[in-house]
């Protein structure tokens, strides 16, 4: 057995030499959808990955709430049961300042409770540009993000509440304004058309593959960063409760509160557990809608296969009716076309998967998260041998069946 399949891979391997170019253009539509494939799956579980991360990164004693467009139940689960066909192009009724405030009131020491804005202004220092984004939040926010201050201090809540125009700089940020860190305290840097001035410098943490660079940071109070967005609209509340064990009391609790708050409840609040489990389903069913749409081209680069096998059987009619002349059985010929079409689909497939994982390297350097595993490669490959083995039944077949002296007679 093992010596026919060598003897028939080395027919296949001499009859693939013999046609380069068209083997080559036979399998370039294996190569693109393996590549395809591949690549999709693999940005898809980085993506993935990356925003799993994140939500692992708050800790299992952080609640987010978020604003929804619909009335809910308060829990995540609800909001999947709601029907969302007469809702488009409703806007969530955003959270203000003050319900937040209104929260610490209520809760005191019990939940620390934060939020935290994100903007891209144009950032000088004299007549110097400054790459950075700008983070608008409070003490607490930086408590829950786990920032720490090498020099300097964090804001005071006088700061907060009089929307003092300071700020917390990043060390890379501070290299660019002073030659030591200390040195950067009290600097003046401009964001937007607004003068700042320097009062602490965070702790180095460095390049973060799901938050961007973390010392390129400028962090100022968020009642500031109210007045560079133009108003108090809050896209979400971060509670941080100090008893973990409890988490789901404080969440009944939070929901029943924030209710009495804003009159009803447009709002869901969510473990770290319910957004682990809806971005997971989330991100499942895009990654494998890539995947889906991606293979379409591996059933392009089959179709080719076929054709191509096809048109050597009929170029081969002599061959196949010497072969059956001096014994070749129908089950050889049929091992035969199909080792070739198979052999075809994998050199297809692995070329692909190079091809992918080279692509996925540039990708990195353009911070487009990437994943590859070995499971993705298998996938790829098995994939191109399915597609090989499936589209050459048919060629092979027809060589099979081929009446030797009728086979003869063509030539």
């Amino acid at each position: 057995m093992n010596t026919k399949f060598y003897e028939n891979l080395k027919m296949a391997i001499f009859t693939l030499k013999s046609n380069k170019l068209r083997s080559f253009l036979t399998i370039l539509g294996i190569i693109i959808g393996v590549f395809s494939v591949v690549l999709l799956i693999s940005i898809g579980e980085g993506a993935k990955n990356q925003t799993l991360q994140i939500i692992e990164n708050l800790g299992g004693n952080t609640l987010l709430i978020f604003p929804t467009s619909v009335e809910t139940e308060g829990t995540f689960n609800s909001i999947r049961n709601q029907n969302f066909r007469n809702q488009r192009g409703v806007i969530p009724q955003l959270f203000k300042y003050n319900d937040l405030l209104s929260l610490r009131r209520v809760f005191k020491d019990e939940i620390i409770f934060s939020s935290m804005m994100t903007s891209y202004l144009e950032v000088k220092y004299k007549i110097f540009s400054i790459n950075a984004t700008i983070y608008g939040t409070d003490n607490n926010g930086l408590i829950i993000n786990k920032d720490g201050i090498t020099h300097g201090r964090f804001f005071s809540e006088y700061e907060i509440s009089s929307k003092e125009k300071v700020c917390i700089i990043g060390p890379k940020i501070a290299q660019n304004i002073a030659s030591q860190p200390q040195e950067s305290l009290n600097k003046i840097i401009k964001i937007g058309s607004y003068n700042f001035r320097v009062i602490g410098v965070l702790k180095e943490r460095g390049y973060s593959q799901n938050l961007g660079d973390l010392d390129s940071r400028i962090i100022i109070p968020i009642t500031t960063a109210f007045i560079l967005k133009g108003d108090q609209n809050l896209n979400i509340i971060i509670a941080q409760v100090k008893d973990s064990k409890k988490i789901d009391i404080y969440k009944q609790k939070l929901i029943f509160i924030l209710k009495q708050i804003r009159g009803k409840l447009n709002f869901i609040v969510a473990k770290q557990e319910d957004l682990l489990s809806a971005m997971n389903e989330i991100l499942n069913i895009l990654t494998l809608t890539l995947a889906g749409i991606a293979s379409i081209s591996l059933i392009v680069g089959g179709i080719g296969i076929m054709n191509i096998m096809l048109v050597s059987v009929t170029e081969r009619y002599k061959e196949i009716g010497i072969r059956k002349a001096i014994g070749a059985r129908r089950k050889d010929i049929l091992i035969q076309f199909l080792t070739e079409s198979s052999f075809l689909g994998v050199i297809g497939g692995f070329l692909g998967i190079i091809l992918s994982i080279i692509t996925g390297e540039i990708l990195k350097n353009f911070e487009i998260p990437y994943s590859f595993n070995i499971t993705t490669v298998l996938l790829g490959f098995f994939f191109s041998l399915f597609i090989g083995l499936i589209f050459g039944v048919l060629p092979a077949m027809r060589a099979a069946n081929l009446d030797p002296i009728q086979a003869l007679r063509s030539e």
